[in-house]
């Protein structure tokens, strides 16, 4: 079964990897340029060079051009991306992807002055002989293709490399510090990994030691966000360097010991629950919160409605919103410190659980294998089971996330549990997508879009868009 991953949510995730992996660049990514709806164009000005930027971009094409036969084919690239909330993982409906680098005005008055340096007598407009300009060679062309060459092979790698330097090194004058005075001492530390951010370390402080064991381990600090990031980490592939960097704070102090697992039980959702809870008490005193203070969903369960009443006292701009669920009233911002009753929270978190359990990667299924933390498994579980314990972690502060087909429950971006579809269980019918290139796709290839008679279909399509290009350009 195929997920399929509208372009303007692959778009989305692009221009959030671009700006993660280049901070401080502004980048343009723009959809339906081109070819139509299924390509992507990404545009910046100076910064890092066209090959680094189309290095992230292009793995995420669903598809590539064959000259040879004049088609677009399929790849088997998958995206994780965010739809209303849930990290999706499925086959990215993206034809094209352009990567336009442009240089900025001051870049190429700088490149013709060093070219004018190199070529006294001659004149941009005329051909001219190749030179080597600051170890580069330049090869013969005009005069202003080599002024463009200087910019892009020159001198905009000399800013890049010299930017990020300066964005990697801490700060070394006082009025700027080096690191978060307000973070937690070393044992606080906060070490994790996901596949937007990397491997990052939060909680340090200045003076707490940490810093040299960091560096030893190749983080860096990340002096717009305040916390360390090790380069190279995103996706996958980190997650492995995780354990490595975890160790080494362990033997430099600055982590605690790593728990022990049990010795095994069939109780796996209450080692989870039990696992939540544990770290509980530490979160709430790191937020200053009282007893009082929010718990759980962070009073998601609350079911809001405006009432048309304003506020007793006060502005007259705020009106009054009411509960469904417990029946407190009082203005909207308010509810964020407001807990709803036990009960409606509970039956808030089931109803979550079933939505996801609706998911097209579960859907359809009656029995479920749930995996968690720090106990043997996995365990088969019914669908009414299942949303019992799910629902019971969702109240302790987990956050679904899917990944790879998985329905995964985090807690501090650390897995407490993972659930799939139990072996044997039918898939759920998929449904084809509505239009194929703004073609409406027949009802009779929706049951079975990647079958002969589709394929045969989708091919009669670019068959005759690309008649239709020709004709109207004449050719």
């Amino acid at each position: 079964m195929t997920t399929y991953i509208d372009a303007r949510h692959v778009s989305a995730e692009l221009k959030r990897r671009l700006t993660a992996e280049f901070p401080g660049v502004k980048f343009s990514v723009r959809r339906g340029r081109g070819t139509g709806s299924a390509s992507i164009d990404v545009t910046w000005t100076d910064g890092p060079a066209a090959r680094d930027v189309a290095a992230i971009a292009n793995p995420m094409r669903g598809s590539t051009w064959n000259g040879y036969d004049e088609r677009y084919e399929s790849t088997a690239t998958e995206v994780t991306v965010t739809i209303d909330g849930e990290r999706v993982t499925g086959k990215p409906v993206v034809e094209h992807m352009g990567v336009h680098h442009e240089v900025s005005d001051e870049v190429r008055a700088e490149a013709r002055a060093m070219w004018l340096a190199a070529n006294p007598d001659e004149e941009p407009e005329m051909t001219n002989g190749g030179f080597t300009c600051e170890g580069e060679f330049i090869g013969g062309s005009w005069g202003v293709n080599q002024i463009l060459d200087i910019a892009e092979r020159v001198i905009l790698p000399r800013r890049w490399r010299a930017a990020r330097e300066a964005a990697a090194a801490p700060a070394s004058k006082s009025t700027v510090p080096a690191e978060p005075a307000t973070a937690l001492p070393g044992p606080g530390l906060d070490v994790t990994h996901t596949e937007g951010e990397g491997i990052v370390v939060r909680g340090t402080r200045r003076g707490d030691g940490s810093a040299p064991a960091l560096r030893a381990q190749e983080l860096k600090w990340h002096r717009k966000e305040g916390y360390w990031y090790l380069p190279g980490t995103r996706g996958a592939a980190g997650a492995a360097r995780l354990g490595v960097v975890r160790e080494a704070l362990r033997a430099a102090e600055l982590l605690p010991a790593a728990p022990t697992a049990p010795s095994g039980g069939s109780e796996g959702a209450a080692t989870a629950v039990a696992q939540i809870e544990e770290s509980a008490p530490a979160v709430e005193e790191v937020a200053g919160e009282s007893d009082e203070g929010p718990r759980g969903l962070e009073c998601g369960a609350h079911r809001v409605t405006g009432t048309g009443e304003r506020q007793p006292h006060g502005a007259g701009a705020a009106y009054l919103f009411r509960c469904l669920t417990c029946g407190q009233r009082a203005l909207l911002a308010d509810f964020d410190g407001l807990k709803c009753a036990k009960e409606a929270e509970a039956e808030h978190a089931r109803a979550r659980v079933d939505r996801l359990l609706d998911h097209v990667t579960l859907r359809g299924a009656s029995t479920y294998l749930i995996t968690y933390a720090l106990a043997k498994g996995p365990f088969r579980r019914t669908r009414g089971e299942a949303v019992e314990e799910l629902g019971r972690l969702l109240v302790l502060g987990a956050t679904p996330r899917w990944h790879a087909g998985e329905l995964r429950l985090l807690h501090h971006d650390c897995r407490v549990a993972s659930v799939i579809r139990a072996p044997g269980e039918p898939l759920a019918a998929r449904t084809a997508p509505q239009a194929y290139r703004c073609v409406p796709v027949p009802e009779e290839f929706a049951a079975d879009w990647d079958g002969a008679a589709c394929l045969a279909w989708r091919d009669g399509v670019d068959a005759a868009l690309t008649y239709a290009v020709l004709a109207q350009s004449g050719g």
